[in-house]
C-alpha cells in the first residue's frame, strides 16, 4: 500500500510539474525510465497504460509548440544517420516484423537523446538531471546492495532492474552510476546529504560486484584506476578507493574469487562460459562479413544465431551476442559499427576537451566535474560492455547526450565570459575563435 501511495504521488507531481515547461517533462520522463515505477507495484495497472510512451510524445509535442530552437550540429548528425542507418538494417531484415518493435524503442531512445541536448542549457539544470539520473537509478541499487550485504553477505543476487536488464548489465549501469555521484560532491554543502552519498556509492558497487559479473568485476577495476586518475587530489582519492575496496571485497566468498579467476586467455583457467563469449563473437563477426552494410537488424542477431552456427547448438539455440561491439557489428553491419564508433569517441573528446578547458577556472569547475564523471562512465561501459550487449541500453545513449550537453555550455559560458571580459576592459583570461566555435585559454 505504501509503495503504491508513493508511486502514484510522484506520478502526478510529475504530470502537473509537466506542464510548466518541457525542462519539466523531461524529468519526469527520465524519472520514469530509470525508476521504473511499474516495477514498485504489485499490479500490471502501469505496464497496460505505457506510461513511459505517453510522456515520451507530451515531451516532443511540449518541446515544439512552446518555441524551443531545435539546433544542428555534429552530435546531432550522428543521432540522425544512426537512426535512418539502423531503419534501413531493420528493415533489410529477414526479422523485420521481430526487430522493428526494437528499432522503434531505439527511436525513442535516439529522440529523447536528443531533446538532452536542446532543454538541458544550464549549470541548474544540469545538476537537476544529474541528481536525478542518480537518485532515480541508485536508490533501488544502494537498497538491494546494502541489503544483501547485511542480511546475506557475499551470496550472489541475480536479480534484473528492467532499465538495464540482466546481471551482466546491472554491474556496468550501477558502476556507471559512481561517478555522477562523486561529481555532485563538490555542489552539496551539507554534510548530511555527502554522507547520503557515500552511502549510496558503497551500496551501488556493492550492488554491481554482487552479481558475480565478471565483465562488471573489469569494469569496477577500471572505474578504479579512471577514479583516481581523473582527480585532482590524488591521495584522498586513494585513500576513498582503498576504503570502499576494504569494506566491500572482503565479504565475499571465494567461490567469488574463483569465478572472477577465470578472466583468462589460459584455457585451463578460463570456464565454458567465457569460452563461449568468443564463439558468440565469432558468430557476430561471421554475421556482419555476410551483411557487410546493414548487418539482420536492431536486436536481430539472436534470431540469427542458430543459421550461422557453426558449432550446431553446443552452446544453445537463440544466444545473445555478449558483446556491445560485436552487436552492433553483426546488427547494424560495419556502417553501423562506424557510426556507434564515432559518437562514442566524439562524446569522449567534447567530455576531455571541456574537462581541460574548464578545470582551472573556479566558475566552470562544475563543468570539469561533470564532464569527468561522463568521460569515466564511458570508460566503464567500454570495458563492461565488451561482454554484453549494452549497445542499445538508454543509459549510455543519455550519457553521449549528456557529453553534448556539457560541452555546448561550456561554449556557451567561454563566449559570455569573453564578451564580459570585453565590455569592462578587463584583461581577458579567454580567447574565443569564432571560425571553429571553440575557446581556448
Amino acid at each position: 500500500m505504501l509503495r503504491t501511495i508513493f508511486v502514484v504521488t510522484c506520478i502526478l507531481v510529475g504530470i502537473i510539474a509537466s506542464f510548466y515547461g518541457s525542462f519539466y517533462a523531461l524529468l519526469f520522463y527520465l524519472w520514469i525510465a530509470y525508476f521504473r515505477p511499474e516495477s514498485w507495484l504489485w499490479t500490471d495497472f502501469l505496464q497496460n497504460i505505457s506510461l513511459s510512451f505517453y510522456v515520451g510524445v507530451f515531451l516532443l509535442v511540449s518541446t515544439a509548440v512552446t518555441g524551443r530552437k531545435f539546433k544542428f550540429n555534429q552530435f546531432t548528425a550522428f543521432l540522425l544517420i544512426i537512426a535512418v542507418q539502423s531503419f534501413i538494417s531493420t528493415l533489410l531484415s529477414s526479422h523485420f516484423d521481430i526487430c522493428f518493435s526494437y528499432w522503434v524503442n531505439f527511436l525513442k531512445v535516439l529522440v529523447v537523446s536528443y531533446l538532452i541536448t536542446i532543454l538541458v542549457t544550464s549549470e541548474r539544470e544540469l545538476k537537476i538531471v544529474f541528481l536525478l539520473i542518480a537518485l532515480s537509478l541508485g536508490f533501488e541499487g544502494a537498497k538491494q546492495g546494502w541489503a544483501n550485504m547485511v542480511l546475506n553477505p557475499g551470496a550472489p543476487n541475480n536479480n534484473e532492474i528492467p532499465f538495464l536488464g540482466d546481471n551482466n548489465c546491472v554491474a556496468v549501469g550501477m558502476l556507471m552510476l559512481v561517478p555522477i555521484f562523486r561529481s555532485l560532491f563538490p555542489s552539496i554543502n551539507k554534510r548530511i546529504f555527502k554522507i547520503g552519498f557515500i552511502i549510496m556509492i558503497v551500496g551501488v558497487v556493492y550492488r554491481a560486484l554482487s552479481t558475480y559479473s565478471r565483465g562488471g568485476f573489469l569494469s569496477f577495476c577500471a572505474l578504479c584506476v579512471m577514479w583516481w586518475f581523473r582527480s585532482k587530489n590524488k591521495l584522498i582519492s586513494l585513500i576513498a578507493i582503498i576504503l570502499i575496496a576494504a569494506i566491500i571485497l572482503p565479504i565475499f566468498p571465494q567461490s567469488f574469487w574463483d569465478r572472477m579467476g577465470t578472466i583468462s586467455t589460459d584455457e585451463n583457467k578460463t570456464d565454458r562460459s567465457a569460452f563461449s563469449r568468443v564463439h558468440f563473437w565469432k558468430v557476430g563477426f561471421d554475421m556482419a562479413l555476410n551483411n557487410p552494410l546493414f548487418g539482420v537488424g536492431v536486436y536481430g542477431y539472436k534470431y540469427e544465431f542458430d543459421k550461422y552456427d557453426y558449432t550446431h547448438g553446443e552452446y544453445g539455440t537463440g544466444r545473445s551476442v555478449h558483446s556491445m561491439w560485436f552487436g552492433i557489428l553483426s546488427e547494424l553491419g560495419f556502417i553501423g559499427m562506424i557510426l556507434f564508433l564515432g559518437i562514442y569517441f566524439y562524446s569522449w573528446y567534447m567530455c576531455t576537451a571541456t574537462r581541460k578547458k574548464c578545470r582551472n577556472i573556479p566558475e566552470l569547475s562544475y563543468l570539469a566535474n561533470y564532464s569527468s564523471a561522463i568521460e569515466v562512465g564511458l570508460v566503464v561501459c567500454a570495458i563492461g560492455g565488451t561482454f554484453l550487449p549494452f549497445q542499445y541500453v538508454e543509459m549510455l545513449w543519455h550519457y553521449f547526450a549528456l557529453s553534448s550537453t556539457i560541452y555546448s555550455i561550456a561554449n556557451a559560458s567561454y563566449l559570455s565570459m569573453e564578451v564580459a571580459s570585453s565590455n569592462s576592459d578587463a584583461p581577458s583570461r579567454l580567447k574565443f575563435n569564432a571560425t571553429n566555435n571553440a575557446v581556448a585559454i
